[in-house]
This record gives structure tokens, C-alpha cells and sequence, in this order.
């Protein structure tokens, strides 16, 4: 009986390590899994070791043109089952803030009817033991739009590959601390949507947020970036430092515009790219503000 328990736990180790290893071989054993890989902001030089073994082991790629391109190498002849965002934040070609009322109503219904078809696709081939890989760009559980895709599946069925945001990579074009920074007190990451609404009407969490001492960090805030500023005039003083780190990790396009909460908006809007930038806002972008953090953390010691 000793032998038998000990050669059923042997087994089980086994099984474990190949699950960890070589996920397409276990999925040969049952259902396979859906992998949602972050693979980086800006191709494999981002990517983690993980993220590429991964590509590697899966037997299907759900992917758009341009991460099937930055990825060849790791993808290779896989099959690719569809690009994951057409249909899902564009309406018959229009992005959905350009749609009328009418449009924007259809729109609503159909992006859950494709997303809902595809994830019968995806099903399909999980049954069939198969592993399917979908790519998203940088960290997927961070405004990671994979999980329209992850939610209507069980969570057993989801294995969530870590990935680096553009944030790290924005972050070191800068080369400052965003936190410990002078007198700073939290890193707040958000959306202008998020913090204020869709219309960007609704200030008073901003204007609260102004009171204490913080980086702030905006994603998708540069297809309307003079209503966004005309909001932080409100709560901020003028002088605030503001920088747009746009490409982060794209060695031959990234590229950082600096200015203040009073010009930013100006300099912004005249910028031909509305999508691919970061935008920080903070007195950690002046000085030493690391040692600035640290010689006053010692006053308060004393």
C-alpha cells in the first residue's frame, strides 16, 4: 500500500510538471486552455521569456496584424483564428465616439454578438484539447481590453500570462522616481474616462485627488487632450510638470513631449498621435525628487 500511495504521488508530480512546462502537451490529455499572453509594449525586446515560451507551445494565435508581425519569430505557421479588436471598439469602420445615436445603439449589440461568436470558436477548440493563445499588449489586468474575451469563460479555462506595462517602459524614458518623490503620497493610474466620466464632466474626484501629493499616470488621454487639461486647470496649479511618453519601448519611435498643466493641452493637441502616448503628471518630474522623498522622511524621523 506504502508503494502504490508513492507511485500515485510520483504520477501526480509528473502531471503537475508538464502542466507547468509544456501546456499544449497536457492540453493533449483533456481541454486545453485559453492563454491570454502579454507580450510587452512594444514586441519581443519587452516581451518576457515567459510570454515568448508560451507564443511558442500554443497550437492557435488570436492576434491582430500587427502583434502577428512582432511576434513571427515565436508564432511561426500557427493558425490564426481572428484579430481580436476589429469589431470591438469600431463600428462598420467608425471608431465608436465618431457614431451617431443611432449607429451607437447597433454598435452596443453588436460587438457583444462578435464577441459571443468568437468565444464559441475558442470553446470549440478547447474541447478539442487545443491551446489557444491570444496576444494583448502589455499588462493584460491593467486597461488590458483581452477581457472582453476572458470573462464569459470559466476561470479554470484561463491561464493569464504577466506581462510589462508601457508604464515601466514610459517610466524609465523619464528616469525619475514616481514615488518616493518630494512629498508624494500615492501613484494614481487611471483613464480620463474613468476619473471623470465619458464627457469628462464630473471633476470632483480629481479636485479631491489634487489635495494630497501624487503622480498621476493617464492612459487614453490623448484623442481629447484640451478637455482633459481644461479639467486639471481646475484642480491644479499651472506650473504642475506634465510629460507624454508616446511609444514607450519602441526603440526607434518613442519620443517624450514635456510641458505644463497650463500648455500641455496646446502642445498635445497639435501632436499628429492620438493614441500611443502616456501622460504623467507630478512634481516627480522636477529635481531630485527621490532624495528630495528621503531627506524628509529623515525630518520626520527626528
Amino acid at each position: 500500500m506504502k508503494r502504490i500511495k508513492q507511485l500515485y504521488l510520483v504520477v501526480v508530480l509528473v502531471a503537475a510538471a508538464v502542466v507547468c512546462v509544456w501546456p499544449s502537451q497536457a492540453s493533449a490529455w483533456g481541454r486545453g486552455h485559453f492563454y491570454v499572453i502579454g507580450t510587452g509594449p512594444a514586441g519581443p525586446r519587452t516581451a518576457t521569456l515567459q510570454a515568448l515560451d508560451t507564443i511558442k507551445q500554443m497550437d492557435v494565435i488570436i492576434a491582430n496584424e500587427k502583434h502577428i508581425k512582432l511576434f513571427a519569430e515565436y508564432a511561426g505557421s500557427k493558425p490564426v483564428l481572428f484579430d481580436p479588436w476589429t469589431g470591438i471598439w469600431d463600428y462598420k469602420g467608425k471608431i465608436q465616439w465618431e457614431l451617431s445615436k443611432e449607429e451607437l445603439a447597433m454598435f452596443k449589440v453588436e460587438r457583444f454578438r462578435i464577441r459571443d461568436e468568437r468565444v464559441k470558436k475558442i470553446n470549440a477548440l478547447l474541447a478539442e484539447g487545443k491551446d489557444v493563445g491570444l496576444l494583448d499588449s502589455g499588462n493584460p489586468c491593467l486597461y488590458g481590453p483581452s477581457h472582453w474575451y476572458i470573462e464569459p469563460f470559466q476561470p479554470q479555462d484561463v491561464i493569464i500570462i504577466p506581462g510589462m506595462g508601457c508604464d515601466a517602459a514610459a517610466m524609465a524614458a523619464l528616469g525619475k522616481s514616481t514615488i518616493p518623490a518630494h512629498d508624494t503620497r500615492l501613484v494614481i493610474q487611471t483613464a480620463p474616462f474613468s476619473l471623470m466620466g465619458w464627457k469628462m464632466q464630473d471633476h470632483r474626484l480629481l479636485k479631491d485627488l489634487a489635495k494630497y501629493g501624487s503622480t498621476m499616470v493617464f492612459y487614453m488621454a490623448m484623442w481629447k487632450p484640451q478637455e482633459v487639461f481644461r479639467a486639471l486647470q481646475e484642480a491644479l496649479p499651472p506650473d504642475m510638470p506634465c510629460a507624454v511618453v508616446y511609444w514607450a519601448g519602441y526603440p526607434d519611435r518613442q519620443r517624450i513631449v514635456r510641458g505644463t498643466v497650463a500648455d500641455m493641452g496646446e502642445k498635445l493637441a497639435a501632436d499628429k498621435e492620438k493614441f500611443m502616448g502616456l501622460l504623467f503628471i507630478g512634481r516627480f518630474l522636477e529635481g531630485k525628487p527621490y532624495e528630495a522623498a528621503m531627506k524628509q522622511g529623515q525630518k520626520e524621523l527626528e
